[in-house]
């Protein structure tokens, strides 16, 4: 299981932050392991990975949130801490973006939660659903047009063979029995 904390922002503005259990993660339809699933925007790559944009839907009691995510080709979802309710869509979901892209020209919320068994926005209890587009981006954005209003999540993708001290990195000491001194360097 994987427990997110999202702050829903509703119609007036007013923001809560649920308890949400996820122990289902499928992505463009294919089950993940929860391990794949994070809030953390700042993750160490190789340097071929890449991030896709996403918007997740998933279950809460009383209707389904929506949320930006990304999906680095490493397989590991990251989760944005923002979303909305889905139900204060319904009249113009379609019209809803992903970094530009109707909903309408992916795939509608309504059609993820009816392929997994479920009705309009109400999905099966601890499911996560995400859907990524074919571009790549670090940055995600799910505007609603009709309400002017919008969830932003960037991803930092940091090399893992970066030297982030560079020729700043301390010299290595360390504590020896009961007195300090410089031992030698193994490495």
């Amino acid at each position: 299981m994987f427990l997110l904390k999202p702050h829903v922002t509703g119609l007036e503005g007013q923001v809560t932050t649920p308890d949400v259990v996820v122990d289902c993660l499928l992505v463009d339809g294919k089950m993940r392991s929860l391990g794949l699933l994070t809030h953390n925007c700042w993750q160490e790559v190789g340097a071929d990975a890449f991030s896709r944009p996403a918007y997740a839907l998933m279950a809460l009691g009383g209707g389904a949130l929506i949320l930006p995510a990304h999906v680095i080709s490493n397989g590991l979802v990251i989760a944005a801490r923002a979303a909305w309710r889905l139900s204060n869509l319904d009249d113009h979901v379609a019209e809803v973006t992903l970094n530009g892209v109707p909903l309408a020209d992916l795939e509608l919320p309504s059609d993820m939660v009816a392929d997994v068994g479920g009705a309009e926005d109400a999905l099966p209890r601890g499911y996560m659903l995400v859907r990524t587009i074919e571009a790549e981006a670090t940055e995600v954005t799910l505007a609603d047009p009709a309400l002017g209003r919008e969830l932003r999540n960037a991803v930092h993708l940091k090399l893992l063979d970066a030297d982030r001290w560079g020729d700043a990195r301390p010299r290595p000491r360390y504590s020896v029995g009961p007195t300090q001194k410089e031992v030698p360097h193994f490495i």
